[in-house]
């Protein structure tokens, strides 16, 4: 097989209104499908476009939807990468209702999207102690974040589930405390936990766990620069256009 090469066009400063200058256009093949639940699924890219491609965990992509004439777009989270071999996985929760989760539904290996990215600020800050408050929905973002984290470094990780845990643990050299637990029990917990000094939180998830979740933190001295907040849904209505939930 002949040495790939990377081929990725950067995103136009004056589309966006500039806003996404750094990223790039990308152009991507499903390469695998790999359902870990009957709700829970990773899909695999493979591109030239990923040949080399850069970016910082817990950073995501936008995705146009194949078929669709709106314009709207849709954010997932890049889980890993492998930048020698072009290829990046995502994890998506298949809901019911949602224009990208009924695209995922029936990919299928040569199945092509088109894509932005890398997208986000939010990624592992330099701590003593890391908390992940996380749901379904964000295991990605937290778990690519987690397996980042250098050995030596501490972590807690709760994760809000239905059923079952989706996906395996994260892989990491970092000491991990990851507890499942239902969404109900999770501000419990997290009056509970231990937040030695130095902690630095990452809440993501669906908008009223991150609501819930930052209270709490705050009730409890957190200050508010040590944690980082990403709502990626909301219960009561779809997401905007641009991927990300309607303000109020």
């Amino acid at each position: 097989m002949p040495e790939q090469t990377a081929r990725r066009r950067p995103v136009p400063d004056e589309l966006f209104g500039g806003r996404l200058k750094g990223t790039f256009l990308l152009d991507l093949e499903v390469e695998a499908v790999t359902d870990h639940t009957a709700t829970f699924r990773t899909i695999t890219f493979r591109s030239p476009d990923l040949i080399d491609f850069e970016w910082k965990p817990g950073q995501d992509l936008m995705f146009d939807i194949p078929g669709d004439t709106s314009g709207v777009r849709r954010r997932y989270t890049i889980r890993r990468a492998d930048a020698a071999a072009g290829t990046v996985d995502i994890d998506v929760v298949l809901h019911p209702n949602g224009l990208f989760a009924d695209w995922a539904k029936t990919a299928r290996p040569g199945d092509r999207i088109a894509a932005i990215g890398p997208r986000g600020a939010i990624t592992v800050r330099e701590a003593t102690h890391h908390l992940f408050v996380a749901n379904t929905s964000s295991i990605g973002a937290s778990f690519a974040m987690v397996e980042a984290l250098p050995a030596g470094t501490r972590a807690s990780v709760l994760v809000a589930v239905e059923d079952e845990p989706p996906v395996e643990p994260p892989s990491t050299e970092a000491e991990v405390e990851l507890a499942w637990l239902t969404e109900a029990d999770l501000s419990d917990r997290l009056r509970e936990l231990a937040l030695p000094e130095g902690t630095v939180a990452y809440v993501n998830g669906e908008r009223s766990l991150v609501h819930r979740a930052a209270a709490v933190l705050a009730e409890r001295g957190l200050p508010a620069d040590a944690v980082t907040t990403k709502k990626y849904w909301r219960r009561d209505r779809p997401n905007a256009p641009h991927g990300e939930p309607p303000k109020d």
